[in-house]
């Protein structure tokens, strides 16, 4: 019985990680589209506040997810109004991707409870 438990957990974590990868490349050009307007967003706000590139890139991914460390902040309105739209499209896209995950989820535990009804 315990064999069992492993395989079907194994086959339950390959199930979830096939429809989780399914849905993402499903969504891919979503996905781009936001990753695009992060990183588009760290060069608006470098030339804004007229830092490096790198660092914009940088101040843009922590932006985007909700971390927000503070060591870089802008300091003009139009940096400002960029620093919102990057937290807006972040906060969208990894709400996107957890909804993503949970679907797969859900689509896993009906697959295991179909499995288990058909074995009794």
């Amino acid at each position: 019985m315990s064999k069992t438990k492993t395989i079907n957990s194994v086959r339950s974590f390959l199930t979830f990680t096939y429809h989780f990868i399914h849905s993402c490349y499903v969504l891919r050009g979503l996905l781009g589209i936001q990753l695009i307007l992060v990183l588009l967003g760290g060069i608006g706000f470098a030339f804004c506040e007229g830092r490096p590139i790198g660092q914009g890139i940088y101040f843009s991914l922590i932006t985007a997810t909700t971390v927000g460390y503070g060591d870089i902040s802008p300091a003009t309105a139009f940096g400002q109004c960029i620093s919102v739209f990057i937290a807006l499209v972040g906060t969208i896209h990894f709400g996107l991707v957890v909804a993503v995950a949970t679907q797969a989820f859900t689509v896993t535990i009906k697959e295991y409870r179909n499995a288990h009804r058909q074995a009794s």
